[in-house]
C-alpha cells in the first residue's frame, strides 16, 4: 500500500500520514485519499536573558538490569515508544478483555488510555498523551495532569514545563501543539503565549523567540537561537483544521484508508525565525521512529499479535532471555 506526502519535512512531523499545506496556504482547498501503511508520524530576536530553572539530563542511572517479568496485563494493545535504555516502555491499552474492532479509518469504540512503564523500578505511570521523543529515544514529551512534562528515562524524573500553553487546537491527527523536541534532540520547545521557549537540555540555559503573529506551533534550532515558527494572522481566532477523515493519530495503524481536504480556520504560515530577526521558508525536524531495540539488544515483545494488535501481557527479550521471567542481559 501506498503513503502520499507532501514532501517536505515538517509533513512528517505534523503527521506521518496526514498531508499538509505549504507555507501560506492556510485553508485553501486541497484533496486526496490516503492509504494507511501495515505498520503505523516586528523583527524577532532571542530573548537577551537566559535562565535556568530547570537542571539538565543527568548521567543514565544504571540501579540494575532490565526486568523481564511480565507487564501492562493481559489486555489488548500496542506499544508507542521504548527507551534506547529500555528503562521506559509506553503501551496504549484497550479496555475491557474483548478485542476491540475498527472502522474503515482506524476509529475503535473500545476506550483507551496511555501509561509509561518503568522496567527498572517496575512502576506504571499513567499519562495523557505521549507528544514527542527526543532522536536518542531518552527523553519523552507527555501530557498528564493538565501540564506538558519531560520524562527522563535516564533519571526517571518527570519534570513540567512551566506556563506551558495547553489550549489544543482540534487537531487529532496532529500531534499536541504544546511541546517539541529539536531535530538532534538537544533542545526542547515550548509554546508560551506568542513565543516559543527554549531550553537547551546540555546546560539549562533557556530563552524565547517571540512570534511576529499568533503562534500556533513552533520547533527549535539545535544550534543558534533560531527557531521554526507556524504563526496565524493576528485577530484571529480558533487554530487551523485539518479537514480530515483520519480519527486519530495511532487510527492509522489500523485504518483501510482515509482522506485529507484540505484546512479550515485560520490561514497559517511557517517560517523560519534567525536570532537576528530574518525570516525565510521554514521546515520543522525530520521524524525519527520512537520504538526499536534497547543499546543492549532487547525488545519488547507481546504475549501474542494479530494484525498490528498486541495481546499482552508483554515483556523484554534480551537475546537468549527465557521468557518466564528473571534478570535482563
Amino acid at each position: 500500500m501506498t503513503l502520499m506526502l507532501i514532501p517536505t519535512r515538517l509533513a512528517a512531523l505534523l503527521g506521518m500520514v496526514c498531508l499538509l499545506c505549504l507555507p501560506g496556504c492556510g485553508s485553501q482547498p486541497a484533496g486526496g485519499t490516503v492509504i494507511a501503511p501495515a505498520a503505523t508520524t516586528p523583527p524577532l530576536r532571542a530573548a537577551a536573558g537566559t535562565t535556568a530553572s530547570a537542571s539538565p539530563p543527568g548521567p543514565i542511572i544504571a540501579s540494575g538490569p532490565l526486568r523481564t517479568d511480565p507487564f501492562g496485563g493481559a489486555r489488548w494493545g500496542f506499544v508507542e515508544a521504548t527507551s534506547a535504555s529500555g528503562r521506559f516502555v509506553v503501551l496504549r491499552r484497550f479496555a475491557g478483555d474483548a478485542r476491540p474492532s475498527f472502522g474503515q479509518h482506524g476509529e475503535s469504540a473500545t476506550p483507551t488510555d496511555v501509561a509509561i512503564f518503568d522496567r527498572l523500578g517496575g512502576a506504571e505511570h499513567a499519562i495523557d498523551e505521549i507528544v514527542d521523543v527526543d532522536a536518542s529515544r531518552r527523553l519523552f514529551l507527555v501530557l498528564e495532569h493538565g501540564q506538558v512534562s519531560v520524562a527522563d528515562a535516564g533519571s526517571g524524573k518527570y519534570t513540567p514545563l512551566p506556563q506551558a500553553d495547553m489550549t489544543p487546537d482540534g487537531n487529532a491527527c496532529l500531534p499536541p501543539r504544546q511541546a517539541t523536541f529539536s531535530e538532534a534532540g538537544g533542545r526542547v520547545a515550548w509554546v508560551v503565549g506568542d513565543a516559543l521557549h527554549v531550553r537547551a537540555l546540555a546546560t539549562g540555559e533557556e530563552w524565547s523567540v517571540t512570534s511576529k503573529a499568533r503562534l500556533w506551533r513552533g520547533w527549535s534550532d539545535d544550534d543558534g537561537r533560531g527557531a521554526v515558527l507556524a504563526e496565524v494572522p493576528l485577530g484571529t481566532t480558533g487554530w487551523p483544521h485539518q479537514n480530515t477523515s483520519c480519527a486519530c493519530r495511532w487510527c492509522g495503524r489500523f485504518a483501510m484508508s482515509y482522506g485529507l481536504y484540505g484546512w479550515s480556520g485560520p490561514a497559517f504560515a511557517i517560517e523560519h525565525a534567525a536570532a537576528d530577526g530574518t525570516r525565510t521558508s521554514g521546515d520543522g525536524p525530520k521524524g525519527h521512529p520512537w520504538t526499536g531495540k534497547t543499546d543492549a539488544g532487547c525488545s519488547v515483545v507481546a504475549d501474542s499479535s494479530d494484525h498490528e494488535l498486541d495481546r499482552g501481557p508483554w515483556r523484554f527479550r534480551c537475546g537468549t532471555v527465557p521468557t518466564d521471567g528473571g534478570a535482563g542481559d
